[in-house]
């Protein structure tokens, strides 16, 4: 999460793989549970979970690397599983801001979260980008741009997958 080891240095046996996607998918289902019902909460963590194993399954195929899946895996399941652990605070304090804009029919009118929490907020999600384009890069052998690329490529996958499914 420093940026100073690669997937490589993960684990790679099974163990280590489920119990990071489990620590990954249950601490989602936290974090969705604070602005969401329960089963909704529960629904996207395990759909985030299986997508997230899917797209990196997908994408080492492509670059002829399979063999690299389980320790890629375990790397981002094990650093969003802390990444979310760490964001639950500011989501917590966000949670009303984004129940209020979610049924809101002016998302102006609704008052902004503390200046302090958003910066958390954002400030934690550029740095999960920054560890998921360095996990890549390691994984796929490719440069600094094609990582960010792979880990933008997900997340605007889960955002598509997310506006379709409602």
């Amino acid at each position: 999460m420093l940026l100073r080891r690669g997937p490589q240095d993960m684990p790679g046996d099974s163990t280590a793989l489920v119990g990071s996607a489990a620590a990954y998918c249950i601490l989602l289902f936290i974090q969705v549970g604070l602005i969401a019902p329960s089963g909704r909460a529960a629904f996207q963590a395990v759909v985030a979970t299986v997508l997230l194993a899917l797209y990196v399954q997908s994408v080492l195929r492509v670059r002829k690397l399979p063999a690299r899946f389980a320790q890629t895996a375990t790397a981002l399941f094990a650093s969003g599983a802390v990444l979310t652990l760490v964001m639950l605070a500011p989501t917590q304090v966000m949670a009303p801001y984004l129940q209020a804009i979610s049924h809101a029919s002016d998302p102006q009118s609704v008052p902004m979260p503390p200046a302090v929490v958003t910066f958390a907020y954002v400030a934690m999600g550029f740095w999960g980008l920054a560890i998921y384009s360095h996990i890549y890069r390691h994984a796929l052998d490719a440069g600094l741009w094609l990582g960010f690329g792979a880990a933008m490529a997900f997340e605007i996958l889960l955002l598509f997958v997310f506006s379709i499914l409602g």
